[in-house]
């Protein structure tokens, strides 16, 4: 099998970010220093041109076939004026065991606020990020490194919508998601791994009924027009380019996700992670990723499991590319039969996973039930994202 690099670019889904009003009757809601001295954005708004803003641009459809949800996403672009109206998700169903808060001071993703009680206007960490009030406060990170891309997409007037991960120089045990719409500044600038940047906007939490990453905790813009002292936009600074990140090496125990019913390492969400090898792949069907049909049937199954029982998301390396060639879809040589090892181990970044269906509805488009993890009563877990083959060179016995 060839291993070859993926650029990911795949089509985007309309940008719609938790605090805002629920959008459909399915979605129960959901809750100094560094490198450069006194660098970070100038004048108000951030220095950057506006521009013309794309309307719609986003794509129907979204989630794609095997790897990934059949259909799914919603029609249209990202949402006009930076964010949605006011509105709140609610106090469950966040990023911490036994779901989010509402207020800050807590660390969202099982980790330590560095101040004692969260984002404080002088600490641009990814640390102190996460430890801001959901839809309140108006923080910045600074000196982020992008480490992958998870989706990218240029509208009819060239501006460009994106989802992307970024990890802290300073502390490679941080990591965030970052959510850029159309209208976000600058409008028609891409993510590419290795970019670093300075990015301020609003800690918020995605929708439950987003498969794959309804519940994630991100960066993006204003929430409601009460916070929108700046315009709302997301504001990226891009420092320099082709900078390498290191990632985190696992330790023995990582990763059991206990078949989907526990969120394991969740201290290291949205960070690039090193699973060292000789690894193998355990199971081509495990029942946390099945991925469910509309009579509430497995249809498919969206990852592999691998030993010490880490689940792995396979969106970024099923099937083949567009033209064509394959990818490293391990999974299915599994499932056939195959013995698939990695001898080197593999590498990708770990995040939140659920699975929003849409059960009794042929083709529901956005109007998905609430994510959850299939055959559990865990509305999310965490898995390894490899976002290219390279990051698993596996071998077939």
């Amino acid at each position: 099998m060839t291993i070859r690099s993926v650029l990911v670019s795949s089509v985007v889904l309309a940008v719609f970010s938790a605090c805002p009003v629920r959008p459909t009757t399915r979605d129960a809601g959901a809750g100094g220093g560094g490198l450069l001295t006194g660098g970070g954005f100038s004048g108000t708004g951030g220095g950057f041109s506006t521009g013309g803003g794309s309307t719609g641009g986003g794509s129907t459809g979204g989630g794609s076939t095997g790897g990934g949800s059949t259909g799914g996403g919603s029609t249209g672009g990202g949402s006009t004026g930076g964010g949605m109206a006011t509105g709140g998700g609610s106090t469950g169903g966040g990023m911490a065991t036994g779901g989010g808060s509402t207020g800050g001071g807590s660390a969202g993703d099982g980790g330590v606020c560095p101040n004692g009680f969260g984002w404080n206007g002088t600490d641009f960490s990814i640390a102190a990020a996460k430890c801001a009030n959901i839809c309140g406060d108006h923080l910045w990170i600074r000196d982020v490194v992008v480490t992958g891309v998870e989706e990218s997409f240029t509208g009819t007037q060239g501006d460009s919508q994106a989802k992307f991960w970024v990890q802290d120089t300073r502390d490679n045990r941080q990591g965030l998601w970052i959510s850029k719409s159309f209208t976000d500044l600058p409008r028609t600038w891409q993510p590419r791994v290795g970019d670093l940047l300075n990015i301020r906007g609003f800690y918020k939490s995605q929708f439950s009924t987003w498969d794959r990453f309804g519940y994630r905790r991100q960066l993006g813009n204003g929430c409601s027009a009460a916070v929108r002292n700046d315009g709302g936009v997301l504001e990226i600074e891009v420092v320099d380019g082709g900078v390498t990140s290191i990632p985190v090496t696992a330790m023995p125990g990582f990763g059991n996700a206990m078949n989907g019913t526990t969120r394991p390492n969740a201290d290291l969400g949205s960070t690039r992670v090193f699973i060292p090898g000789p690894v193998s792949l355990t199971s081509p069907t495990p029942v946390p990723l099945s991925r469910l049909g509309v009579d509430a049937g497995v249809a498919g199954f969206n990852g592999f499991e691998i030993t010490g029982g880490v689940l792995v998301n396979n969106i970024f390396t099923f099937g083949n590319y567009p033209d064509g060639g394959p990818r490293c879809d391990w999974r299915a040589i599994a499932a056939d039969g195959g013995v698939v090892t990695f001898p080197n181990g593999l590498t990708g970044i770990w995040d939140t996973y659920t699975h929003a269906p849409c059960i009794g509805v042929a083709d529901c488009g956005g109007n998905r039930d609430a994510g959850s993890v299939p055959f559990t009563t865990n509305t999310f877990t965490y898995v390894l994202y490899p976002t290219e083959c390279a990051e698993l060179q596996g071998m077939v016995q």
